[in-house]
């Protein structure tokens, strides 16, 4: 029913000429390669491929293609990663009819578009990220961090990274240390919210 009614919204636009409609990435992937497409509209939440790795794929492969996320995720950590990652425009899946043919107009007039309440994200996430700017961890402190995000044990973490239980317990209290937390839970919060993960 939502691509039923994108489809019906472009079909009104005077610029739009043939629509192909896909409901995972992967078929999108595989329309790009049968096709000369030159606007894409995606949502972040699809199966098999979600949509921030096909906007990755899109902009490594078809540069010349142009992206407008669609999503009920507007917290600001995902419209960050959305923009860093190059996409065209960002508009909310609950956006008027008017405000998408605008994107849609803007984004094939060489323009980037980003509605109101995604610029206002995006700019939480640039203050929340320069409260991070001055604490640095090291390439091994960011290894061990990422691991106790997959929840390993200091154990498991040991084996992995070929190193001792007791270096693994020295890099965790260092993490805590420079991150200001208290348990692994918070340092692992920080490495979301300042990016680190990204």
């Amino acid at each position: 029913m939502f691509l039923e009614g994108i489809n019906t919204i472009l079909s009104d636009m005077e610029e739009i000429g043939e629509v192909h409609l896909a409901t995972e990435g992967k078929q999108v992937i595989r329309l790009l390669n049968q096709f000369e497409i030159g606007l894409i509209i995606s949502d972040i939440n699809m199966p098999k491929m979600d949509g921030i790795e096909l906007l990755t794929e899109i902009k490594k492969k078809h540069s010349s293609v142009k992206i407008i996320m669609l999503s009920m995720l507007d917290n600001h950590r995902t419209v960050h990663k959305v923009i860093q990652k190059g996409a065209d425009g960002f508009v909310p899946k609950f956006t008027s009819k008017d405000e998408l043919q605008k994107a849609v107009r803007t984004v094939l007039g060489d323009e980037q578009y980003f509605s109101e309440i995604i610029k206002q994200r995006y700019m939480e996430s640039v203050f929340e990220r320069k409260k991070y700017k001055n604490i640095e961890l090291s390439p091994r402190e960011k290894e061990v961090l990422a691991l106790l995000a997959e929840e390993l044990t200091s154990k498991e973490i040991s084996g992995k990274l070929f190193i001792s239980v007791n270096t693994v317990e020295t890099h965790r209290k260092n993490i805590l240390l420079k991150t200001g937390s208290k348990t692994t839970t918070g340092a692992v919060k920080y490495a979301i919210e300042s990016g680190l993960f990204d």
